[in-house]
Protein backbone atom coordinates (compact mmCIF):
# COMPACT_ATOMS: atom_id res chain seq x y z
CA UNK A 1 0.00 0.00 0.00
CA UNK A 2 2.73 2.25 0.78
CA UNK A 3 4.42 2.06 -2.60
CA UNK A 4 0.98 2.43 -4.35
CA UNK A 5 0.02 5.42 -2.44
CA UNK A 6 3.65 6.87 -3.11
CA UNK A 7 3.22 6.25 -6.91
CA UNK A 8 0.39 8.12 -6.99
CA UNK A 9 1.20 10.72 -5.12
CA UNK A 10 4.03 11.41 -7.69
CA UNK A 11 1.67 11.12 -10.50
CA UNK A 12 -0.44 13.55 -8.76
CA UNK A 13 2.87 16.16 -8.65
CA UNK A 14 4.12 16.02 -11.88
CA UNK A 15 0.52 16.33 -13.24
CA UNK A 16 -0.61 19.42 -11.09
CA UNK A 17 0.73 22.07 -13.43
CA UNK A 18 -1.83 20.32 -16.13
CA UNK A 19 -4.28 20.10 -13.76
CA UNK A 20 -3.49 23.52 -12.31
CA UNK A 21 -3.54 25.00 -16.04
CA UNK A 22 -6.96 23.63 -16.96
CA UNK A 23 -8.70 24.63 -13.94
CA UNK A 24 -7.19 28.35 -13.69
CA UNK A 25 -7.40 28.50 -17.64
CA UNK A 26 -11.22 27.59 -17.70
CA UNK A 27 -11.95 30.13 -14.92
CA UNK A 28 -10.18 33.28 -16.47
CA UNK A 29 -12.40 32.86 -20.04
CA UNK A 30 -15.56 32.28 -17.96
CA UNK A 31 -14.58 35.70 -16.14
CA UNK A 32 -13.67 37.16 -19.33
CA UNK A 33 -16.95 36.02 -20.87
CA UNK A 34 -19.16 36.87 -17.60
CA UNK A 35 -17.81 40.64 -17.45
CA UNK A 36 -16.44 41.68 -21.24
CA UNK A 37 -16.58 45.02 -20.19
CA UNK A 38 -15.30 44.98 -17.17
CA UNK A 39 -13.45 41.85 -15.26
CA UNK A 40 -12.86 42.17 -11.13
CA UNK A 41 -9.01 43.14 -11.49
CA UNK A 42 -8.46 41.16 -8.10
CA UNK A 43 -10.20 37.92 -9.71
CA UNK A 44 -7.46 38.32 -12.11
CA UNK A 45 -4.78 38.60 -10.86
CA UNK A 46 -5.31 35.57 -8.24
CA UNK A 47 -5.78 33.60 -11.34
CA UNK A 48 -3.25 35.07 -13.56
CA UNK A 49 0.09 34.76 -11.26
CA UNK A 50 -0.56 31.12 -10.92
CA UNK A 51 -1.30 30.30 -14.24
CA UNK A 52 1.87 32.92 -15.77
CA UNK A 53 4.27 30.35 -13.47
CA UNK A 54 2.69 27.41 -15.33
CA UNK A 55 3.25 29.01 -18.68
CA UNK A 56 6.75 29.91 -17.32
CA UNK A 57 7.23 26.29 -16.52
CA UNK A 58 6.25 24.97 -19.97
CA UNK A 59 7.71 27.72 -22.11
CA UNK A 60 10.63 25.44 -22.74
CA UNK A 61 9.97 22.37 -25.06
CA UNK A 62 12.89 20.19 -22.78
CA UNK A 63 10.88 21.26 -19.46
CA UNK A 64 7.55 20.45 -20.82
CA UNK A 65 8.04 16.97 -22.84
CA UNK A 66 10.35 15.98 -19.60
CA UNK A 67 7.33 17.05 -17.24
CA UNK A 68 4.36 15.60 -19.71
CA UNK A 69 6.91 12.06 -19.93
CA UNK A 70 7.31 11.75 -16.13
CA UNK A 71 3.30 12.19 -15.62
CA UNK A 72 2.14 9.77 -18.33
CA UNK A 73 4.52 7.04 -17.41
CA UNK A 74 3.90 7.11 -13.49
CA UNK A 75 0.23 8.00 -14.51
CA UNK A 76 -0.21 4.30 -16.03
CA UNK A 77 1.99 2.77 -14.27
CA UNK A 78 -0.36 3.83 -11.32
CA UNK A 79 -3.24 3.23 -13.36
CA UNK A 80 -2.48 -0.51 -14.40
CA UNK A 81 -1.65 -1.30 -10.50
CA UNK A 82 -5.45 -1.30 -8.86
CA UNK A 83 -6.65 -3.10 -12.64
CA UNK A 84 -4.35 -6.00 -12.19
CA UNK A 85 -4.91 -6.37 -8.64
CA UNK A 86 -9.11 -5.60 -8.55
CA UNK A 87 -9.45 -6.94 -12.11
CA UNK A 88 -13.20 -6.77 -12.60
CA UNK A 89 -13.75 -4.65 -9.82
CA UNK A 90 -11.64 -2.05 -10.70
CA UNK A 91 -14.25 0.89 -11.56
CA UNK A 92 -15.00 0.64 -7.35
CA UNK A 93 -11.72 2.09 -7.19
CA UNK A 94 -11.78 5.91 -6.30
CA UNK A 95 -8.09 6.71 -7.20
CA UNK A 96 -8.91 4.64 -10.44
CA UNK A 97 -11.17 7.56 -12.11
CA UNK A 98 -8.62 9.94 -10.33
CA UNK A 99 -5.31 8.81 -12.63
CA UNK A 100 -7.84 8.76 -15.48
CA UNK A 101 -8.65 12.36 -15.10
CA UNK A 102 -4.83 13.39 -14.27
CA UNK A 103 -4.15 11.15 -17.61
CA UNK A 104 -6.47 13.08 -19.54
CA UNK A 105 -5.38 16.57 -18.20
CA UNK A 106 -1.91 15.81 -19.36
CA UNK A 107 -3.11 14.88 -23.15
CA UNK A 108 -6.01 17.31 -23.16
CA UNK A 109 -2.95 20.21 -22.60
CA UNK A 110 -2.10 20.86 -26.11
CA UNK A 111 -5.27 21.26 -26.97
CA UNK A 112 -6.13 23.43 -24.10
CA UNK A 113 -3.36 25.71 -24.85
CA UNK A 114 -3.53 25.29 -28.84
CA UNK A 115 -1.33 28.13 -30.39
CA UNK A 116 -3.28 31.59 -31.96
CA UNK A 117 -1.65 34.35 -33.63
CA UNK A 118 -1.79 38.23 -32.47
CA UNK A 119 -3.66 39.38 -35.50
CA UNK A 120 -6.98 38.59 -35.91
CA UNK A 121 -7.86 38.99 -39.33
CA UNK A 122 -11.61 40.21 -40.43
CA UNK A 123 -13.93 39.33 -42.80
CA UNK A 124 -12.56 38.19 -46.06
CA UNK A 125 -9.63 38.17 -45.65
CA UNK A 126 -7.61 35.10 -45.61
CA UNK A 127 -4.39 34.59 -43.38
CA UNK A 128 -1.89 32.05 -43.78
CA UNK A 129 0.30 31.39 -40.90
CA UNK A 130 4.14 30.87 -42.36
CA UNK A 131 5.84 27.87 -40.07
CA UNK A 132 2.58 27.41 -37.79
CA UNK A 133 4.21 25.34 -35.12
CA UNK A 134 2.62 21.44 -34.64
CA UNK A 135 0.41 20.97 -31.46
CA UNK A 136 3.34 20.33 -29.33
CA UNK A 137 5.64 23.29 -30.19
CA UNK A 138 2.54 25.33 -30.39
CA UNK A 139 1.31 24.39 -26.94
CA UNK A 140 4.70 25.49 -25.69
CA UNK A 141 4.40 29.14 -27.98
CA UNK A 142 0.74 29.58 -26.02
CA UNK A 143 2.87 29.12 -22.95
CA UNK A 144 5.92 31.60 -24.11
CA UNK A 145 2.84 34.16 -25.03
CA UNK A 146 1.62 33.61 -21.83
CA UNK A 147 4.39 33.49 -20.07
CA UNK A 148 5.93 36.73 -21.98
CA UNK A 149 8.43 34.83 -23.50
CA UNK A 150 10.35 35.21 -26.72
CA UNK A 151 11.04 32.85 -29.08
CA UNK A 152 12.46 33.37 -32.87
CA UNK A 153 12.52 36.29 -34.92
CA UNK A 154 11.17 36.17 -39.16
CA UNK A 155 12.84 38.29 -41.30
CA UNK A 156 10.55 38.45 -44.70
CA UNK A 157 13.33 38.66 -47.43
CA UNK A 158 11.51 38.74 -50.34
CA UNK A 159 9.33 36.73 -53.11
CA UNK A 160 11.03 34.36 -55.37
CA UNK A 161 7.44 34.78 -57.52
CA UNK A 162 3.76 35.68 -56.71
CA UNK A 163 3.47 32.45 -54.94
CA UNK A 164 6.66 31.85 -52.73
CA UNK A 165 7.49 34.08 -50.38
CA UNK A 166 11.12 34.07 -48.61
CA UNK A 167 12.25 34.20 -45.22
CA UNK A 168 14.94 33.63 -42.39
CA UNK A 169 14.47 32.69 -38.82
CA UNK A 170 16.84 34.47 -36.36
CA UNK A 171 17.13 32.87 -32.90
CA UNK A 172 18.32 32.60 -29.61
CA UNK A 173 18.33 36.45 -29.28
CA UNK A 174 18.55 38.37 -25.85
CA UNK A 175 18.61 41.96 -24.71
CA UNK A 176 22.15 43.06 -23.56
CA UNK A 177 22.07 46.54 -21.34
CA UNK A 178 19.21 47.24 -23.19
CA UNK A 179 20.61 46.30 -26.64
CA UNK A 180 18.69 43.73 -28.52
CA UNK A 181 21.01 41.11 -29.86
CA UNK A 182 19.20 39.02 -32.95
CA UNK A 183 20.99 35.73 -32.20
CA UNK A 184 21.70 33.09 -34.67
CA UNK A 185 20.53 32.89 -38.47
CA UNK A 186 18.98 29.91 -39.35
CA UNK A 187 18.83 28.74 -43.12
CA UNK A 188 16.66 30.64 -46.24
CA UNK A 189 13.40 29.47 -46.06
CA UNK A 190 10.59 29.18 -48.54
CA UNK A 191 6.87 29.63 -48.34
CA UNK A 192 4.90 28.34 -51.06
CA UNK A 193 1.39 29.54 -51.24
CA UNK A 194 0.03 27.15 -53.20
CA UNK A 195 0.46 24.18 -50.85
CA UNK A 196 0.90 25.84 -47.88
CA UNK A 197 4.50 24.16 -47.23
CA UNK A 198 8.00 25.18 -46.36
CA UNK A 199 11.26 24.16 -47.80
CA UNK A 200 14.72 25.23 -48.01
CA UNK A 201 15.49 28.10 -50.06
CA UNK A 202 18.89 27.55 -52.38
CA UNK A 203 17.78 31.12 -55.01
CA UNK A 204 19.72 34.07 -55.47
CA UNK A 205 18.31 36.17 -52.26
CA UNK A 206 19.53 39.75 -54.29
CA UNK A 207 16.95 38.81 -57.29
CA UNK A 208 14.44 38.58 -55.04
CA UNK A 209 11.00 41.02 -55.22
CA UNK A 210 10.92 43.36 -52.52
CA UNK A 211 8.57 46.08 -52.38
CA UNK A 212 7.24 47.06 -49.35
CA UNK A 213 4.02 49.37 -48.35
CA UNK A 214 2.83 50.82 -44.80
CA UNK A 215 1.30 48.79 -42.69
CA UNK A 216 -1.31 51.53 -42.27
CA UNK A 217 -2.23 50.93 -45.57
CA UNK A 218 -1.91 47.41 -46.12
CA UNK A 219 -2.25 45.67 -42.80
CA UNK A 220 -4.41 47.72 -40.12
CA UNK A 221 -7.64 47.61 -42.70
CA UNK A 222 -7.48 43.61 -42.46
CA UNK A 223 -7.71 43.92 -38.72
CA UNK A 224 -10.97 42.39 -37.63
CA UNK A 225 -10.66 43.34 -34.06
CA UNK A 226 -8.97 46.72 -33.17
CA UNK A 227 -6.73 47.03 -30.41
CA UNK A 228 -4.83 49.21 -28.20
CA UNK A 229 -1.53 49.86 -30.42
CA UNK A 230 -1.10 52.85 -33.08
CA UNK A 231 -1.36 50.11 -36.01
CA UNK A 232 -3.55 47.73 -34.47
CA UNK A 233 -1.36 45.07 -34.08
CA UNK A 234 2.53 44.84 -32.72
CA UNK A 235 5.01 44.42 -35.49
CA UNK A 236 8.01 42.12 -35.02
CA UNK A 237 11.62 42.29 -34.98
CA UNK A 238 11.72 42.85 -38.77
CA UNK A 239 8.79 45.29 -39.44
CA UNK A 240 9.24 45.31 -43.02
CA UNK A 241 5.36 44.90 -44.81
CA UNK A 242 6.32 43.44 -48.30
CA UNK A 243 3.47 42.77 -50.77
CA UNK A 244 3.83 39.72 -53.48
CA UNK A 245 4.82 40.87 -56.98
CA UNK A 246 0.46 40.48 -57.99
CA UNK A 247 -0.10 42.80 -54.89
CA UNK A 248 -2.48 40.08 -53.74
CA UNK A 249 -0.56 39.22 -50.76
CA UNK A 250 0.82 41.00 -47.87
CA UNK A 251 3.76 39.39 -45.77
CA UNK A 252 4.09 41.02 -42.42
CA UNK A 253 5.23 39.96 -38.94
CA UNK A 254 3.15 40.24 -35.57
CA UNK A 255 4.51 39.64 -32.31
CA UNK A 256 2.49 39.00 -28.75
CA UNK A 257 3.06 41.84 -26.33
CA UNK A 258 6.68 41.02 -24.74
CA UNK A 259 6.03 37.71 -26.54
CA UNK A 260 6.45 35.15 -29.24
CA UNK A 261 5.71 36.26 -32.93
CA UNK A 262 4.95 35.18 -36.17
CA UNK A 263 5.38 35.93 -40.01
CA UNK A 264 1.82 36.45 -41.49
CA UNK A 265 0.58 36.18 -45.18
CA UNK A 266 -2.82 38.14 -45.84
CA UNK A 267 -4.65 38.64 -48.75
CA UNK A 268 -4.94 42.30 -50.13
CA UNK A 269 -8.26 43.90 -49.93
Amino acid sequence: MKKEFGLVSLAILFALPFLAAALLGTLLRLTVTLFPQDPPLALIVALDLPFFSIATLFSNMTRYLAVSLAALVLTLIALVWPVVRERGQVWRCKRFYLLAVILLAVLAFPLLMRYRPAFKAGPGVEVRVVDRPGLLAGAVKSCQAAAEVRGCQYEPLGWADVQTLVYRRWCGGYYDRGDWHPGTPQPLQAYHLGTDTVSPFDGDPNALWRETCRPMQCVSPALGEKMPFPLGYLPGQYQDTLMSPDGRWVAFTAEHVYGPEDLLVISNQ
